[in-house]
């Protein structure tokens, strides 16, 4: 896929691949229905086959194509027989080995205690390691159309939530959501994935809200406080008006989602847009110390005034009193399980026997902590990974951070990072990376925060008064012989 933005077709199937897992990933109850989760992994499939036709043209580095890897072949590894052990040998396994046996499983030991269930948690990998390397192949102005598919799904489901807030099951708004009335949660089977994945939007949206606020023409470039104000009626100023208004809708429908952590690290990403962006708008500072100070402040306005709102609209979780005690449970398996994990994907079915009896009610599909649930699942050679991937991201963050002036596309990247940091942060209490909506648009704002990307050089322009100077000097001629040359006013001899 060539960066010159001409659309060959390859270039064409990958950018169409891309849209269409950004577009179904959210529809069908944010991919968690057995035929969405289907199309999305056929999807996947159909990406990695187009991007190995031309590996050259996908733009990763050699660590990240190791990382990517080990993700993939960490599932498989465990799916290998190991000939002469036995599961009493395994740590952790001998509990389960006399169930195994009556329940008529396979004779041959794996790592993995359920086979199908790593298998199956395997191919949804495909589809977060598809989308980063479609976006690392795309070519920038195919780039800019998928962000904007972007915001136009985020808008949707933004105004769907605030619709369906407040009504019934049986309203055209809950688009078959059973169970659901009065709950503000999009196509989500959950809010808090929802208010996740608005979180996510919301860091792009008020990136970009900053870096065209104020942002004008070197030609058009206002001299003065009042003209820069000013620069909010022209074309350029409308666009930041969009942003902005864009921004208000998303917070608006994280607030109504009635997500505790959601509303949370909403107020989180704002002061930290604020703070970060504050000597940084439009480009550059272009609205100098005032500008840096209203920015700060507005951010901790926001942040102030969401706090009482939070506690008014933010539902108690059924499961914040029984979360602790979970963890507990999930500590004890990984204490069990150690050093190889359970097995990829085997969570919800191994967990029971660590499961409080409190809660023996309930069926525990998640460790509602992603980081707990993969020491769970994959031991020490996942914690292994999941420092290695945090280390690349805090990595990414000092090549990213430049002097000088910004072009849009680095503020986008910016804020595709503070998006990635909202979503681990909310991984510690919560799912959200095992949610495949989710999962997918985790995987775009991943591979635009690493999207090589480079500003484009400033033209050159030489200084006005060397240039005045030059234009106005006068051609002297050195005094001595005659011109022969015949002056036309002069009368002839």
């Amino acid at each position: 896929m060539s960066r010159d933005g001409v659309m060959d077709w390859y270039t064409r199937l990958g950018f169409y691949a891309l849209m269409a897992m950004l577009l179904l990933a959210p529809l069908f109850r944010s991919g968690k229905t057995p035929l969405a989760l289907l199309v999305l992994e056929l999807l996947a499939l159909f990406a990695l086959a187009l991007l190995l036709w031309r590996p050259r043209v996908i733009a990763v580095s050699g660590l990240e194509k190791l990382l990517l890897l080990a993700l993939l072949a960490l599932p498989l590894l465990q799916l290998l027989p190991l000939p002469g052990l036995s599961r009493l040998s395994l740590p952790g396994q001998a509990d389960y080995f006399s169930a195994l046996q009556l329940v008529g499983s396979e004779a041959s030991t794996r790592l993995t205690l359920l086979p199908r269930e790593t298998l199956l948690g395997w191919m949804v990998l495909l589809l977060p390691v598809s989308v980063f390397l479609l976006v690392r192949a795309l070519p920038y102005a195919q780039l800019r159309t998928a962000l904007v598919l972007v915001f136009v799904m985020a808008a949707a489901q933004a105004v769907l939530g605030l619709l369906q807030y407040g009504t019934g099951p049986d309203s055209p708004f809950m688009v078959g959501m059973d169970q659901s009335g009065g709950l503000s949660k999009g196509t989500w089977r959950g809010r808090n994935s929802y208010a996740n994945f608005l979180d996510m939007t919301l860091m792009l949206t008020l990136a970009l809200f900053m870096a065209t606020l104020g942002r004008q023409r070197r030609v058009q470039r206002a001299r003065n406080l009042r003209e820069r104000l000013l620069y909010l009626s022209t074309l350029q100023g409308h666009k930041a008006f969009l942003y902005g208004a864009l921004s208000v809708l998303l917070l608006l429908a994280v607030v109504f989602s009635r997500s505790r952590a959601g509303i949370g690290l909403a107020i989180v990403g704002v002061l930290l847009v604020g703070v970060l962006f504050s000597r940084r708008i439009g480009g550059s500072n272009t609205y100098g110390l005032t500008g840096t100070v209203t920015s700060i402040a507005v951010a901790c306005a926001i942040a102030i005034g969401l706090g009482p709102v939070w506690e008014r609209f933010a539902a108690r979780d059924p499961m914040s009193d029984g979360r602790w005690t979970t963890f507990q449970g999930v500590i004890e398996g990984i204490a069990q399980f150690s050093p190889l994990g359970a097995g990829s994907g085997t969570f919800e079915q191994v967990f029971p026997p660590f499961q409080d009896l409190a809660h023996a009610s309930v069926t525990m599909n998640q460790a509602h902590n992603s980081y707990l649930e993969w020491l769970f699942n994959a031991g020490v050679p996942g914690a292994v990974l999941v420092v290695a991937f945090l280390a690349l991201y805090v990595r990414r963050w000092f090549a990213l951070w430049k002097t000088g002036e910004w072009g849009e596309f680095r503020y986008i990247q910016v804020g595709a990072g503070l998006a990635m940091l909202l979503t681990l942060l909310h991984e510690l209490v919560d799912f959200n990376l095992f949610v495949p909506a989710n999962l997918a648009y985790f995987a775009f704002f991943a591979g635009v925060f690493f999207y090589p990307w480079e500003e484009p050089p400033k033209p050159v322009r030489a200084r006005k008064g060397e240039v005045i100077a030059e234009r106005s000097r006068p051609q002297l001629r050195p005094v001595g012989e005659a011109s022969t040359q015949r002056n036309p006013f002069m009368d002839d001899e």
